[in-house]
């Protein structure tokens, strides 16, 4: 049986920038220095400052697709993640129709 029920993906477009206490460096002129360590690609003396830009990729590649199967989705946007979340406390209720909500921001279950 086909589940045809409205999926929420929940993502937020804000980026960190942040850089160690014994770093010098600018984001206004310089570029993240990048390297693979293991399975990890990590930001020398600084963030990566993507947070969750994949997060926001993955749900407009899904929009955007033609060909990759999914239930109905309602893409929710939003904003100010890290300094008080006034995005997501903003959210008036009724607005989605969407009963589940896959957050891909976190590694926390939520109900």
């Amino acid at each position: 049986m086909e589940n045809k029920e409205t999926i929420v993906v929940q993502s937020h477009p804000d980026m960190v920038h942040q850089k160690n206490s014994d770093t010098n460096f600018d984001f206004d002129t310089q570029g993240i220095v990048m390297y693979v360590d293991g399975d990890f690609v990590k930001a020398k003396g600084t963030t990566l400052g993507a947070d969750n830009g994949i997060g926001v990729a993955s749900i407009m590649t899904l929009l955007a697709s033609d060909d990759i199967p999914h239930p109905a989705l309602e893409a929710l946007f939003t904003i100010d993640e890290e300094t008080g979340m006034t995005g997501a406390l903003a959210l008036k209720g009724g607005l989605l129709d969407g009963k589940i909500l896959l957050n891909l921001d976190t590694k926390k279950i939520m109900n």
